[in-house]
């Protein structure tokens, strides 16, 4: 009897792990993996930026609004941002299933342990934002060229 209990439970481990790519462990050290790469603080900053954009609107509607209800905005964001970063790495850690092995999740991990990491971790948000209204400008830029080639490479091919 027990023999067939931990064949069952074997064999549904299996099933689960195929069905879904993903071992407890690897999920775990994924979630230590984002953590180390300071992942909260991705989340911290979407809430900010929520918390700007929504402040300025109500001012907008209320010029005259208190900062104590600024700052129960900001609260109620922040709160609301807490409660549901679970979904955010729920939708997160499928994506570092996907391109990762497990033994890459474990060498990253020790890389974001050491002082590189740690710096790489803490200046890749100052640098992708950065990097935004660069690649906006870039885009902006080969924008027109693209659709001036692309309009000739299809009048070459007969469509006008």
């Amino acid at each position: 009897m027990k023999f067939m209990q931990l064949l069952l439970v074997l064999a549904f481990t299996i099933f689960a792990t195929a069905a879904y790519g993903i071992t407890p462990a690897k999920e775990r050290d994924i979630e230590k993996l984002l953590d180390l790469m300071g992942n909260a603080s991705i989340a911290e900053e979407l809430a900010n930026g929520l918390v700007t954009m929504a402040i300025s609107q109500e001012k907008d509607r209320y010029p005259d609004m208190p900062k104590d209800v600024e700052h129960a905005i900001s609260d109620v964001i922040y709160n609301v941002v807490h409660e549901n970063s679970r979904y955010l790495d729920s939708k997160i850690i499928p994506i570092y299933d996907k391109y990762y092995t497990h033994e890459d999740i474990k060498n990253l991990i020790q890389f974001f342990k050491t002082q590189t990491g740690k710096k790489y971790a803490s200046v890749l948000s100052p640098m992708a934002q950065e990097f935004i209204p660069i690649a906006q400008e870039w885009g902006r830029k080969i924008g027109p060229i693209a659709a001036e080639r692309v309009a000739e490479k299809l009048n070459d091919l007969g469509y006008e």
